[in-house]
Formats: C-alpha cells, sequence, structure tokens
C-alpha cells in the first residue's frame, strides 16, 4: 500500500472513530441540577419535616386597593409569602428583591406572592401600592396587606414561632424627617401551599436556597394543577 493509500485509511478511521465517540457523548443523560434532583426527588407539597403542623391562620387585612381580603386568597394556590415594611432599610430591600426575581421566574407557573407589613402606622394601602408601583410588582399576582399589628403579630409568632417587635436600639429615617424604631421580623420567604399550610422556608440570602424555592413552587404548581 502507497503512502499516500495508507494516510487516507488512517483518516478515515480516525472520523468513524471520532463520530462513535460524538453519538455516544449524545446519549447520554443531561446533567441534572441539585435544586432540579430536589423537585424530582421529593414530593413539593409534602411539608418540610420540621415544619410539618405549621399553617398560616385566618385572617382580615386591607391590600393594596384598599380592600379587604382574607386567608381564602391562600387557599387553592401556592403562594410565596413574606413579611417587611416600605421604610425598612435592613433585609427588606433585599427580601423583595429575591420576590421580584422569583416574579419574574415564575411568570405563567401560577405561582402567587404575599407581602404582609409589620409597620402598619406607616405602611396604609396607598403608601404599599406606591411601593409596589416603584418596584414592578404585578399586582395581578401579587397582594401587598396592611392591618393592626396585633393581627400581624399572631400570625407572625403565634403561628410560625417567629418574632417581631420594635427594635429600639436603630433608628430609621422616614421620608419626611422623621424617625422610627426598626421592627424586628423574620427576614425568610416562605412557602405556602394550596391548603394554606407552610411547605418551607428560606433564608433569602442564601442562593442555593432561593433557587430551590423557585424550582420547588413551580413543581408545586404543576403538582395542584395536576389534582
Amino acid at each position: 500500500m502507497s503512502q499516500k493509500r495508507l494516510f487516507m485509511a488512517i483518516v478515515v478511521v480516525a472520523l468513524i472513530f471520532l463520530g462513535l465517540v460524538g453519538t455516544l457523548i449524545m446519549m447520554q443523560p443531561r446533567a441534572v441540577t441539585d435544586a432540579e434532583m430536589k423537585d424530582v426527588a421529593s414530593d413539593p407539597l409534602q411539608p418540610d419535616e420540621m415544619l410539618v403542623g405549621y399553617s398560616i391562620p385566618e385572617f382580615e387585612l386591607t391590600n393594596q386597593d384598599g380592600q379587604l381580603v382574607d386567608q381564602s386568597i391562600l387557599e387553592g394556590e401556592i403562594t410565596i409569602l413574606a413579611f417587611i415594611f416600605t421604610n425598612c432599610p435592613f433585609a427588606c430591600p433585599g427580601m423583595t428583591g429575591q420576590m421580584l426575581q422569583h416574579q419574574a421566574a415564575l411568570e405563567g407557573s401560577g405561582v402567587r406572592f404575599l407581602s404582609i407589613s409589620v409597620d402598619p402606622a406607616n405602611d396604609t394601602p396607598e403608601v404599599l401600592k406606591a411601593y409596589g408601583d416603584r418596584n414592578g410588582m404585578d399586582f395581578d399576582r401579587w397582594n401587598l396587606l396592611t392591618g393592626p399589628f396585633e393581627d400581624v403579630r399572631s400570625i407572625v409568632r403565634d403561628s410560625l414561632n417567629f418574632f417581631v417587635g420594635e427594635d429600639t436600639t436603630r433608628q430609621i429615617t422616614l421620608p419626611d424627617g422623621g424617625t422610627m424604631n426598626n421592627v424586628s421580623h423574620p427576614s425568610h420567604l416562605i412557602l405556602v401551599g394550596p391548603d394554606r399550610e407552610v411547605l418551607g422556608i428560606y433564608l433569602y440570602y442564601e442562593v442555593d436556597r432561593m433557587t430551590e424555592l423557585r424550582g420547588r413552587a413551580r413543581a408545586a404548581a404543576r403538582a395542584i394543577e395536576g389534582n
């Protein structure tokens, strides 16, 4: 065999080999992310082990449009809930920022959003509406609620076992130049199921947990659609 023919034969064999390798690579299953793996491996509607028995109680509060709403806005839905106040310069901007990212990522999924103010003295429905407009909240999917502090505290403390109350060690300057005490409250995003049960609690600044929350909320919404 001439050197030219030998060279061509080697080239052909090499191309066949590379083609087989490429085919085998394409046949391999796609890598699954940790968050996706959790979706597949667990029931998204099953409360986390430490949260069994926790739920959002009955309530009556006022939304950003001045309408009275109650616990029925949670029933039959998958909802991401947070407790905030509009003058908060500490955790609340980050919490709302994460909620806004979830709002964008979960568009069309059926997942809903709820923010409850822990500062009813300042957070009137008009203030909440302006806050929502300023931040680009979709009011078709997102309610902002205010009402008597004792009613909100009952949800946070008595039903979720978190502390909420004035923090006199930190002062906040208000837009009109006045001041107010900080309000300590949970800095978590809370995933609520269709029967108002608490499914999971996620710290807003943990990136992996936010990814996990988004995947689980989407999977939970799909699960109730299938029922």
